[in-house]
């Protein structure tokens, strides 16, 4: 009796889904049978579609506005995303179909908002960032210049102008002051001269002097300056401190391979001597020797000097008489060398001193901009290479490879 029952009421609920899906499609199909005949009937007499006027210009929508719509501005607001006087938005959406003197409101855009830039210059990092905020503004790049009115760590220069307009959050580039440039020296060279020389002339020049090394040196007197680190004719500040290394004459020196890669060994005495000249060998008489033959531009031809046979019929051998051929000059060879300007505010000053067992030359020196590509021919020497200065700072050092 109870499952009866209860096949009774599974039945009745599956009869009771059955017409509320019916009666749920029949009242969708009567709404959208409603829609169409009350938008007929609206819409009688003729119909527009509404164009699509984002992002044109308030004129143009005007001019190709279709007949019977009547725009209207809605509002008018900042955008940075569209140019001043173009339409942000609308409504009706576009391609909405409407009765002729249906009205479409536009939203306007008024541009992008600006700001007057505020006047930073000699003001502190501190100052700088709550006139920016202030602004509505940020900071940018930061670049860094030498100057003898505005103090350290004080703004000298801005981009853009005081009371330039400026769009919202956008960002002020500074130029800050590092101080004063300090005095620069230039370090004379002091190899040869003895060690007690080198520091009372190093102290009448504003410089100090820092730790002693030795080594041995047959070619110098002991204490004589061989180096110094830095090397010569670098730009030092007042003050700044220089190594030096001195002979220990035979003795066993307190420099280590270590100690010895901070010097620059130059001199003549460093150089490797020409290989010894090798004994002449007489020659028969009326041949000149190789040893004291003069070399001419064009080389001669070998001699060949025949003897007559002697009295006693012993025949005298041939003897070859070579002439030595000219010295000939390898021609100077140029390497381009290419470096890329550091990113920054303003223009800098580049050096390339170029450094070979003869010394140290600038090579080029001039102002770029940053990122600004720059080409400068280096002459190929042995053992040398190249130094790179920005605004009187070593930034990089080179190899020039034959």
């Amino acid at each position: 009796m109870t499952r009866k029952k209860s096949d009774s009421c599974l039945s009745i609920l599956i009869k009771m889904s059955i017409l509320m899906s019916i009666l749920l499609a029949v009242l969708i199909g009567g709404v959208y049978f409603a829609y169409n005949k009350l938008n007929e009937f609206f819409n009688r007499g003729g119909t527009v579609i509404v164009p699509d006027f984002r992002g044109k210009h308030i004129v143009e929508v005007m001019k190709s506005k279709p007949t019977g719509l009547e725009v209207v501005r809605r509002d008018e607001k900042f955008d940075d995303r569209h140019a001043k006087d173009h339409v942000i938005a609308q409504f009706p959406e576009p391609g909405t179909v409407v009765k002729p003197g249906k009205q479409v409101l536009l939203s306007i855009s008024l541009g992008l908002q600006k700001v007057s830039v505020p006047e930073l210059t000699g003001s502190s990092q501190r100052e700088v960032d709550v006139a920016l905020m202030n602004a509505q503004l940020s900071t940018g790049d930061r670049a860094y210049i030498y100057s003898e009115k505005i103090a350290p760590d004080r703004i000298v220069g801005q981009s853009p102008l005081p009371s330039e307009e400026y769009g919202v959050n956008k960002e002020v580039d500074l130029l800050i002051s590092l101080g004063r440039k300090p005095e620069m020296l230039v370090l004379p060279n002091l190899v040869g001269v003895s060690m007690d020389e080198a520091k009372n002339r190093l102290k009448a020049w504003g410089l100090n002097f820092g730790r002693i090394f030795s080594r041995p040196d047959a070619n110098r007197e002991k204490f004589q300056i061989i180096s110094t680190s830095p090397a010569p004719y670098s730009q030092l500040r007042r003050g700044e401190v220089v190594s030096l290394l001195v002979s220990s004459g035979s003795d066993e020196g307190t420099a280590t391979p270590a100690d010895l890669k901070k010097f620059e060994v130059f001199s003549v005495l460093d150089m490797p001597k020409p290989a010894a000249a090798k004994p002449a060998v007489p020659a028969a008489p009326g041949v000149t020797s190789p040893a004291t033959a003069q070399p001419a531009v064009t080389p001669a031809p070998p001699k060949v000097i025949v003897a007559d046979e002697d009295p006693e019929g012993v025949e005298t051998p041939v003897v070859f008489a070579v002439q030595a051929p000219p010295k000939i000059m390898a021609p100077v060879v140029d390497r381009e060398m290419s470096f890329v300007m550091p990113d920054g505010f303003m223009p800098k000053e580049v050096k390339f001193i170029h450094i070979t067992p003869d010394g140290r030359q600038q090579v080029y020196a001039g102002a770029h901009k940053p990122l600004e590509l720059v080409k400068v021919k280096v002459p190929v020497v042995p053992n040398s290479k190249v130094q790179i200065y920005i605004n009187d700072v070593p930034v990089e050092e080179r190899r020039v490879e034959p």
